[in-house]
C-alpha cells in the first residue's frame, strides 16, 4: 500500500480524534445498454471509492461530475442522455468523484459513444414500385441499399402463397445486396421484398418491389351464344345465327397486360367478367351484322407486347331475301323477243323462286362469290302486246318472303300504219285515210310524203294529230293537186326507236270547168261529182293550204275510192 502520510494522534485528555484521508480513487464510468441505438437512452455511472482511518470511524460522502456531455440530467452518480442521435457519435465522457473534503480523484476512463442505428434509408433501385418486364428478357440487377452502424444484412424474398420465402440463391449478387435473373419467367410475377438486418438481429426492416413479367396474349377459348340458342358453342368452327338474334361473345385469354379485343377490325366494348389464375374471362355483345357481313371474322386480342393473337371463326348470318336488284326494272321489249330476266338478290339460306305470273319459264338460282348473294334468272317471252306488263317475283326462303316486280314496256319502232286507203278524190284534192298501228311503247308521229310519178322530189307533211291509239282511224286531205295526175304517197309512223311506212298511188280527176268572162280569176267555185264518189268536194281555188287531218273510228259518209296501186308496208 502506498503511504499516504497519515498519522494519527490520540489525546488522552479526552479533547479530540483526529482523522486522516486521501483523495477518492479507482474513479470509473460504465454505460448501459452498453450498445445503444440511435432514439434510446444512455445512463452512464460514475463510481469511485475512498479510503479513510480509522475504518468506519466517520461516513464519506462523495459527490460526481461528468465531462465531454452538458445535455443530459445528472442524478448522483448517473448521467442519462435521452434520445441518442447519430451526432452523438463520438462525444467522449468522462468523470471525477469529490469527497466531502473536496478532495477530487484524478479522471476516470473515457467511454466514447458510438450509438447504433439502422436499417436506416432502406432503398431499392431502380426508384420505383413496380418494375415491367417482357417474358424472356432480363429481370435487374435491382439493388437493395440500406444505412446500419455496424453493417447491414441483406436478404432477398418473394411472395408466394402464404408469405415470403428466400429467392432462389443463383439470382443473388453482391453480398446479398442485388438480384438479377437473365431471362424471367411469367410465374416470377410478384412482390419481391428486400430484407435488412442489423447486425445485432434485433432490428430489421424491409422494401417491397413488384415485378410484372408481361407477355404476349393467347385466346385459348371462345364461346357463342345468343338469346335463342342458350348453349354456349365452345370455340366453333362456324356459328350460324339469325340477323335479329343478339349474340353474345366469351373469350378466355392468357395476357400481361389484358388485352384490347378486336372484331374484324372493330374495337369491340369488352367487359372483364372475371379473372382466374393467369387467364382473363372476356364477354361482349358482338355489334349488329347483316347477311352480308357473313363470312370468316378474326378475333384479335392486343396488348402492346409482341405478338397479338388472332383466331378465325366462320359466322353465317341466315336473314329473309332483300336486295333483289336488276339493271332496270322496266324492261323495254319487242313483240316476239325473248326477254332474259336476271336479278341479283342477298337471301341466306338459299332462296327459292316462282313467278306469279304464267310465263311457261323456270327460275334457276346460282351462288355468288359470297354464300349470301345469289344470281337468279328466268326468260318471258313477247307474243303479243298482252304480255307487257308487271310480272311478279316471288322469292322465299325459311325466314320469310318478299315479291319484286318486273315490267315489260314496249320499246320498238311503231307499227307501220294500216289500211292506207283514197277516201274520196277529185280533180284538185284526194282524202287519205289509214288506221294507225302499235306506237312500240313510244309516242308515234305521222307524216305524209308525196310527189308525182314522173318527179323525184318527195314533198313531206306533218299530221298534227294528239293521243293517238292503236286502232285509231286518221284521216288526212292533200290540197292543190294536178288534175288528171299520177301520184305516189307514203304514210309514215315514226316513233324514237324509228320509223315504218305504208306507200299507195293514185290519180286525181279529170278537170272540167269554164272560165267566166266577168272573173279575173282562173278558176270559179263549181261543185264536181267524182265518178267514184256519191258526195261532192268542194274545190278551194284560193286556198294554198291542206286540210288538217282528223280520226275517227268511224267511216265518213262518203264512199271509199279504191287507190289505183298499193304498195306492201317497208321499213325505213
Amino acid at each position: 500500500m502506498k503511504l499516504i502520510d497519515i498519522f494519527l494522534m490520540f489525546c488522552v485528555d479526552f479533547h479530540y480524534v483526529k482523522l486522516v484521508t486521501g483523495k477518492p480513487i479507482n474513479t470509473t464510468v460504465t454505460l448501459q445498454p452498453e450498445h445503444p441505438f440511435v432514439g434510446g437512452n444512455i445512463t452512464l455511472t460514475c463510481s469511485s471509492t475512498i479510503q479513510r482511518w480509522p475504518e468506519a470511524y466517520k461516513t464519506s460522502h462523495l459527490s460526481y461530475q461528468f465531462h465531454g456531455n452538458t445535455r443530459g440530467s445528472t442524478v448522483n452518480n448517473k448521467l442519462t442522455l435521452h434520445a441518442l442521435t447519430k451526432a452523438d457519435k463520438g462525444t467522449r465522457i468522462q468523470c471525477q468523484a469529490i469527497d466531502d473534503l473536496g478532495k477530487v480523484s484524478n479522471m476516470s476512463n473515457t467511454v466514447t459513444l458510438d450509438p447504433y442505428y439502422g436499417p436506416d434509408n432502406v432503398i431499392v433501385e431502380p426508384a420505383v414500385t413496380i418494375i415491367n418486364v417482357t417474358e424472356g428478357t432480363a429481370l435487374g440487377p435491382i439493388y437493395c441499399i440500406a444505412t446500419c452502424n455496424p453493417r447491414c444484412i441483406y436478404n432477398w424474398e418473394q411472395k408466394w402463397t402464404g408469405g415470403f420465402n428466400p429467392f432462389p440463391n443463383q439470382y443473388i449478387s453482391n453480398q446479398g445486396r442485388g438480384v438479377n435473373v437473365p431471362a424471367i419467367h411469367r410465374s416470377q410475377t410478384g412482390t419481391y421484398r428486400c430484407r435488412v438486418d442489423h447486425s445485432t438481429g434485433s432490428v430489421h426492416k424491409t422494401k417491397d418491389i413488384s415485378v410484372n413479367v408481361q407477355y404476349s396474349p393467347k385466346i385459348t377459348d371462345i364461346w357463342f351464344s345468343s338469346d335463342i340458342q342458350k348453349n354456349r358453342v365452345r370455340t366453333p368452327a362456324t356459328f350460324i345465327f339469325n340477323e335479329e338474334e343478339n349474340v353474345k361473345m366469351t373469350l378466355r385469354v392468357e395476357s400481361n397486360p389484358d388485352s384490347q379485343i378486336t372484331f374484324k377490325s372493330s374495337l369491340l366494348n369488352i367487359q372483364h367478367i372475371n379473372k382466374y389464375n393467369r387467364y382473363t374471362y372476356y364477354t361482349s355483345n358482338l355489334p349488329s351484322l347483316k347477311c352480308e357481313d357473313s363470312g370468316n371474322f378474326s378475333i384479335q386480342a392486343i396488348n402492346g407486347i409482341p405478338y397479338a393473337d388472332t383466331r378465325t371463326v366462320n359466322l353465317k348470318i341466315w336473314c329473309k331475301p332483300r336486295n333483289a336488284t336488276a339493271e332496270s326494272g322496266t324492261i323495254g321489249a319487242q313483240i316476239g323477243s325473248i326477254e332474259n330476266i336476271v336479278l341479283h338478290v342477298i337471301s341466306f339460306p338459299k332462296p327459292t323462286v316462282r313467278w306469279k305470273r304464267v310465263t311457261g319459264f323456270t327460275w334457276k338460282i346460282e351462288k355468288e362469290r359470297y354464300d349470301y348473294r345469289h344470281k337468279i334468272y328466268s326468260k318471258i317471252r313477247i307474243r303479243s302486246e298482252v304480255d307487257f306488263g308487271a310480272y311478279g317475283i316471288n322469292i322465299c326462303n325459311l325466314l320469310g318472303c318478299i315479291v319484286e316486280n318486273i315490267t315489260l314496256k314496249p320499246q320498238d319502232k311503231p307499227e307501220a300504219p294500216q289500211n292506207v286507203s283514197v277516201v274520196t278524190i277529185t280533180f284538185r284534192s284526194v282524202n287519205l285515210s289509214w288506221i294507225a298501228g302499235f306506237n312500240g311503247g313510244l309516242e308515234q308521229t305521222f307524216t305524209v310524203q308525196f310527189k308525182t310519178i314522173n318527179n323525184d322530189k318527195w314533198n313531206v307533211l306533218n299530221v298534227h294529230i294528239n293521243d293517238v291509239m292503236t286502232g285509231s282511224t286518221i284521216y288526212y286531205t292533200l290540197d292543190q293537186l294536178r288534175p288528171d295526175t299520177s301520184y305516189q304517197v307514203t304514210v309514215v309512223s315514226t316513233n324514237l326507236q324509228g320509223q315504218r311506212n305504208t306507200s299507195l298511188e293514185f290519180k286525181t280527176e279529170v278537170y272540167i270547168g269554164r272560165r267566166n268572162k266577168y272573173s279575173k280569176s282562173d278558176l270559179k267555185e263549181k261543185n264536181v261529182k267524182s265518178e267514184k264518189s256519191a258526195e261532192y268536194t268542194t274545190i278551194q281555188r284560193n286556198n294554198p293550204t291542206f286540210t288538217d287531218a282528223y280520226s275517227t273510228l268511224q267511216s265518213p259518209t262518203g264512199t271509199k275510192l279504191a287507190s289505183k296501186s298499193i304498195k306492201d308496208r317497208t321499213d325505213s
